[in-house]
């Protein structure tokens, strides 16, 4: 998305800088001990893709911390508007009031970074923990923010309707894709990957992080039922024990983690794509960007209980609730139907959802918004 919004923002001759978590002499001696050294040395600027930045700043003490104190987190304040002289320096930027993107609320604080900027606050994911549990801090930390935010995006329809009532300004922004991600899945010369392929059929995939988050005895209730499909998962691996579940299902298989370049090969790799999430308040107001990949490429996909996907065409996506036997009852409707391609249905609904076109919506949204208060 931000690297869409990078592309965008040259047209309108802006420059994005993304913004690393500022480190801290305290936190980063304990939890990043490999970056220490560069608590002294100049903040890094990278180039990261046309028009983008990534920044990596210092403050004082780590905003966990310095937000239960106001002098602490004025404190880190300063060390941040320093920081951006020194950006600004660097790269050119003469803007003294630089549009304020933030999105998480205990990084409110950086919108009193510039007394006159334009602040953008964007709710990814429910502010609730993944198992669906409030977390009170969060949620008064939204709360703390609201009269300093501009202009509030939400990634589903389900955010917007609970918190943009609390806002000046709202747009459900979405999720999707930027255009090359998009073209690469929709490609038809683009091959299943070789590792997939080899896989024993049918394949009933998932592209992404493999944690907690994915509901494990739904996973292996379906395993159970049925041994001769593989259940395959690709992605980066955490906080979940693949070695041990590997060893007790045979067929749940776990190829390794991949660059996103190859996603679109081994998504196609999939006979039916899952996004077997817990069915809490967590992920029912998600908007999985597993979907639009999905879609994009023609696969048909199951998922659990995520209102947003309710609104597209069951030919491509089925919500149903957490029962293995459930799961395993649409899975088998959308084998039988493999021989009948949805690929101009996915395509079709992943081309309306563009970062390109989107954050095109965002920035004249913005141009609207500011042009309406200096009338």
């Amino acid at each position: 998305m931000v690297k869409a919004l990078a592309k965008v923002a040259k047209g309108q001759g802006s420059t994005v800088v993304a913004v690393n978590r500022p480190l801290c002499s305290l936190s980063t001696l304990v939890r990043k001990p490999k970056r220490f050294s560069e608590m002294f040395s100049a903040a890094r600027i990278e180039d990261i893709g046309e028009n983008l930045r990534l920044f990596s700043p210092k403050y004082f003490l780590h905003d966990q911390i310095a937000q239960h104190a106001g002098a602490l987190e004025w404190l880190n304040v300063a060390a941040l508007r320093h920081s951006y002289r020194y950006l600004a320096a660097r790269l050119g930027i003469s803007e003294k009031a630089p549009l304020v993107w933030y999105y998480d609320p205990q990084q409110g604080y950086v919108t009193r970074l510039f007394p006159d900027s334009f602040c953008v606050y964007e709710i990814y994911d429910s502010l609730n923990d993944i198992w669906g549990r409030p977390r009170p801090r969060a949620d008064a930390l939204e709360m703390k923010w609201r009269s300093k935010v501009d202009l509030l995006l939400t990634t589903s329809r389900k955010l917007f309707d609970r918190y943009s009532p609390h806002y000046r300004n709202a747009l459900p922004f979405g999720n999707g894709l930027d255009r090359d991600a998009f073209n690469k899945f929709c490609d038809e010369a683009v091959k299943p990957h070789p590792d997939i392929v080899k896989i024993p059929g049918p394949r009933i995939g998932y592209a992404g992080n493999i944690s907690e988050r994915l509901d494990w005895g739904l996973i292996k209730g379906m395993a159970r039922l049925r041994p001769e499909w593989s259940f395959v998962f690709v992605g980066r691996v955490g906080g979940v024990d693949c070695e041990q579940i590997a060893q007790d299902y045979p067929n749940i298989r776990f190829p390794g983690e991949y660059r996103y370049e190859e996603v679109p090969a081994i998504v196609k790799g999939f006979d039916v794509g899952i996004m077997p999430y817990f069915d809490n308040d967590f992920f029912r107001h998600s908007n999985p960007l597993k979907f639009y990949e999905f879609a994009a490429a023609g696969i048909r996909s199951v998922s659990s209980n995520m209102e947003e996907l309710t609104g597209f065409s069951q030919a491509i996506v089925v919500i149903c609730r957490n029962e293995a036997d459930l799961w395993i009852e649409q899975i088998e409707g959308f084998l039988a139907k493999r021989e009948i391609p949805v690929v101009a249905i996915g395509k079709d609904i992943a081309r309306q959802f563009l970062w390109e076109e989107m954050n095109a919506l965002v920035l004249s949204q913005i141009e609207r918004i500011v042009l309406a208060g200096n009338a």
